[in-house]
């Protein structure tokens, strides 16, 4: 029945996730159960109407889902989940980048290097713990003053098993998100090896940025990783339904990504900077500018394909053949 995967589906986000399994299926053998004594009471099956009444009896999913969480002080068992999963989300988008920037500048720069090594790495670690407080301190003050103020009303009353997000399969690919993928590779991938291939980065008002002729050994890698992309992303558009294979390719494309973006980083050669209208040493200034810039994000596009490519081998381990899986959509 659809609307007991549904519901099934929306109490499945808010448990933890290495109970998950277990939990689901007890909750389901549970219902089961009753739905076979109310349909064996009135020697038939149950109509939508009456699977709908009864799924609204067990409650909101949240509400269903707090009977197996422990019980908390500060943030309560109801607002628990959505406060660790907002955390998580506020963390990985505050905190992640400034640690990425930070091994990328140990790994390609020099001159960070010589000054941040040593006892200096210590202050840096103070500084990205400082900085890991603040989205912490703040999303746990907003959900206090949530748990303190909440009218739990509005979650027993008014609500339908309807209303709950769809089931969806979790490994199915979405037609869409394949096809802007594949735009955008094809344009980028098509703009940057021109780059390479013709050396100019940039020409504007006088203003030539061009790279140095060792650039054009990285011309065939980046060739290959597009070539990779664009034909996954083809393939996952005609057929998409990620399986084992695809998501080990997926796995491999990410890890060649990363390879020639880490020895492009580590061989970054400065670029040449042409500005007649620009004197003085506005010019080294700029070309040092534009190099760092490049090197930095070259270093840390790298630790993310690497970080892609480490969660597309762990998908793919996880991936069992049979029927879809429930996956994970906000309800409550």
């Amino acid at each position: 029945m659809e609307l007991l995967e549904k519901y099934l589906q929306a109490v499945k986000f808010w448990l933890p996730s290495s109970q998950q399994e277990d939990i689901i299926a007890e909750l389901r053998d549970d219902i089961r159960s009753q739905v076979e004594e109310r349909e064996s009471e009135l020697g038939r099956s149950l109509k939508e109407d009456e699977w709908e009444s009864l799924l609204k009896q067990r409650g909101r999913p949240l509400l269903v889902a707090e009977k197996y969480l422990p019980q908390r002080s500060l943030i309560g068992p109801i607002l628990f989940p959505a406060y660790w999963f907002v955390l998580k989300i506020a963390l990985l988008c505050y905190l992640l980048p400034w640690v990425g920037v930070w091994i990328g500048l140990l790994l390609f720069s020099p001159e960070y290097r010589a000054h941040h090594l040593g006892l200096a790495v210590f202050k840096d670690l103070g500084v990205l713990w400082m900085n890991s407080w603040f989205p912490f301190t703040v999303v746990t003050a907003v959900f206090a003053v949530l748990e303190r103020a909440k009218d739990k009303n509005w979650l027993t009353t008014d609500w339908s098993p309807r209303k709950l997000p769809a089931v969806r399969d979790a490994q199915r690919i979405s037609r869409t998100a394949s096809g802007i993928e594949l735009v955008a590779n094809t344009i980028f991938g098509i703009w940057w090896l021109k780059i390479l291939w013709t050396q100019t980065l940039f020409e504007s008002d006088g203003i030539k940025i061009t790279l140095a002729p060792a650039w054009h050994k990285f011309f065939w890698p980046f060739f290959a990783v597009l070539l990779v992309n664009t034909a996954l992303s083809t393939f996952n558009f005609i057929r998409p339904y990620w399986t084992r294979q695809r998501r080990a390719m997926r796995a491999l494309s990410n890890l060649l990504t990363a390879v020639t973006l880490f020895f492009v980083a580590r061989e970054f050669t400065p670029l040449m900077v042409k500005a007649p209208a620009i004197v003085g040493d506005r010019v080294a200034t700029l070309s040092w500018a534009v190099t760092f810039g490049l090197t930095l994000s070259f270093a840390i596009g790298a630790i993310i394909c690497l970080a892609l490519s480490a969660v597309d081998t762990w998908r793919a381990a996880k991936i069992q053949q049979g029927p879809p899986q429930l996956s994970q959509g906000v309800a409550i």
